[in-house]
C-alpha cells in the first residue's frame, strides 16, 4: 500500500506540474499577442494617419473634405498618443519608445490642429500650410520605416520592437516643435 501512496503522489504532483506549465505557457502568450497587437494597431494607425493627411492636401479646394480628412488624421494622431503613453494600461506593458509618443503628442502635430481651424475660420495661411507639408513628410518617412507588410505584420515581437526603435531613431531626427 505504501508503493501506491507514492505512485499516487507522483502521479498528482507531474499533473499538476504540466497543469501549471500550460497555464504559464497560455499567460504568457496571450501577454505577448496582446503587444504584438498594440505595436500592430499603432503601425496601422500611423498608416491611416497618412492616409488622411494625403487626402487633405489632395482636396484643397473644398473645406469640407479637407476639413473631414484632417479631422480624421487629428483623431488617429490622438489615438497613437494616447496608445503610446506610458501610464496608460496599455503603455504600461509595452514598450514603446518614448519618441514615438512624443512624435503624436498634441504640440507636434499643431500643424494639423492649426490647418483645421485656419480652414473652418475661413482663413490661409502659408505657413502652417507649409509646416502640415513638413509633417506629413515626417509621417511618410516613419510609414516607410514601418514598412507594415515586412516588418510588422506577423513578425515576432522582439522584430516589431527592433522597427519601433528604427522609427525612435528616425524621430529623434525630425525637427520637432516640443
Amino acid at each position: 500500500m505504501r508503493i501506491s501512496k507514492w505512485k499516487s503522489i507522483i502521479s498528482i504532483s507531474l499533473s499538476l506540474n504540466i497543469v501549471l506549465i500550460v497555464c504559464l505557457f497560455f499567460l504568457y502568450r496571450d501577454n505577448t499577442d496582446m503587444k504584438k497587437g498594440a505595436v500592430l494597431q499603432y503601425a496601422i494607425q500611423q498608416s491611416e494617419v497618412l492616409l488622411d493627411l494625403k487626402t487633405a492636401l489632395g482636396h484643397q479646394e473644398d473645406n469640407v473634405d479637407y476639413v473631414n480628412a484632417l479631422v480624421g488624421a487629428y483623431a488617429n494622431i490622438y489615438h497613437n498618443f494616447n496608445l503610446t503613453k506610458k501610464y496608460n494600461s496599455v503603455g504600461e506593458y509595452v514598450n514603446f519608445p518614448d519618441d514615438i509618443n512624443m512624435f503624436n503628442s498634441p504640440m507636434t502635430s499643431l500643424p494639423v490642429g492649426y490647418s483645421i481651424s485656419n480652414r473652418i475660420a475661413g482663413e490661409s495661411n502659408d505657413e502652417v500650410d507649409q509646416k502640415l507639408e513638413v509633417y506629413m513628410s515626417y509621417v511618410s518617412q516613419i510609414v516607410d520605416t514601418l514598412d507594415f507588410e515586412n516588418k510588422i505584420k506577423g513578425k515576432s515581437l522582439r522584430e516589431q520592437y527592433k522597427t519601433l526603435e528604427e522609427v525612435s531613431e528616425l524621430i529623434k531626427t525630425f525637427d520637432l516643435e516640443k
